[in-house]
């Protein structure tokens, strides 16, 4: 059975083998535990190509198509052990990609005849990237974000849900409205451009509008809020309370270019531009020479690298605490 196992795991099995790989998980709980601690090492052991999310979704989907409806009484054991499974595969891959992941988790429905397949896309502390979704709507993710979305949207709406900051063009279309959730907010979107801030750290949730319409609905109100391009709206998680303010929308997507680059720019432009591109709150004491001007382009330099540069160039010195950098004078 071994190697049935490892014929599998490669994408090697045939459908005799198949079939009985899956009466052999069938007959014993022991069984199940074999399979797993064969499928953990070959994981571990690098034979897995887990750096190529086509391969993934061939492998996860390959594992859902031929799991095999039980009785009613057993039905929510597999769905069980099916989710531990999936999780403990998804939790490896993390820890080999690093900073990008693109994975596969399985919702198992045995009342209905089809399965559907919520993909995750996770960036990891120093990383950030872009997906298309299946309506090819495009979604920016910055670091420490998380967006869950199906691989087809249902034919009534378009529902994703996102953790930390995603910045999302969405292809307009009047009949499938378009909803991202967070926690304590939902945007309803028919075709435009906006930002959502929603990471678990932060005591605020945050939309920011780029172009076109979007209405925000929180948590307890029966009535929603609709943005104007260049408004940001900000809701306390623990009050739900809110507030609309207008803002310069451009500023709160800088994050999802490339570089930014700063040219003959006054000190406090330049701190503005890096607490948006690294998502970090920056405070600066009396006396920082605010107006000092200077030149500087940043890629993926950390904040401790650049404001090092900017020390070394502008009476300043700085501290880092957490989220929060503090800017006082020499």
């Amino acid at each position: 059975m071994d190697d049935i196992i490892l014929k599998y795991l490669c994408g090697n099995a045939s459908e005799e083998e198949k079939e009985a790989l899956f009466g052999w998980l069938k007959a014993a709980e022991e069984n199940k535990k074999t399979f797993s601690e064969i499928r953990d090492r070959w994981l571990e052991s690098g034979t897995a190509p887990v750096s190529d999310p086509e391969w993934l979704k061939r492998a996860f989907k390959r594992f859902a198509t031929h799991i095999e409806a039980k009785e009613k009484a057993q039905r929510q054991i597999r769905l069980s052990y099916y989710r531990r499974v999936a999780v403990s595969v998804a939790i490896l891959l993390v820890c080999s990609l690093g900073g990008y992941f693109v994975g596969r988790n399985q919702f198992f429905d045995f009342s209905i005849e089809e399965q559907s397949v919520m993909n995750q896309v996770i960036m990891g502390k120093d990383s950030k990237g872009s997906v298309t979704l299946p309506d090819g709507t495009i979604a920016w993710l910055n670091a420490n974000s998380k967006l869950i979305y199906p691989e087809q949207f249902s034919e009534d709406k378009r529902s994703v849900k996102l953790e930390g900051e995603g910045y999302f063009e969405v292809v307009r279309n009047e009949k499938v409205p378009f909803f991202v959730e967070t926690d304590g907010m939902v945007v309803n979107v028919l075709g435009t451009h906006f930002n959502v801030k929603n990471y678990e750290n932060r005591e605020t949730i945050e939309t920011t509008l780029l172009s076109g319409k979007v209405e925000v609905l929180l948590s307890g109100m029966s009535k929603g809020i609709i943005l104007k391009p260049n408004q940001k709206i900000s809701c306390d998680k623990q009050s739900g309370t809110y507030k609309l303010s207008d803002v310069n929308a451009s500023d709160y997507i800088i994050w999802i270019h490339d570089k930014l680059v700063c040219t003959n720019e006054k000190l406090s432009t330049v701190l503005y531009r890096m607490k948006h591109w690294y998502n970090m709150d920056i405070e600066c004491k009396k006396g920082v020479p605010l107006d000092h001007r200077l030149s500087l382009t940043i890629r993926k330099e950390s904040p401790e690298e650049i404001l090092n540069l900017l020390a070394l160039i502008s009476p300043i010195r700085y501290t880092i605490e957490g989220d929060k950098i503090t800017i006082s004078p020499k």
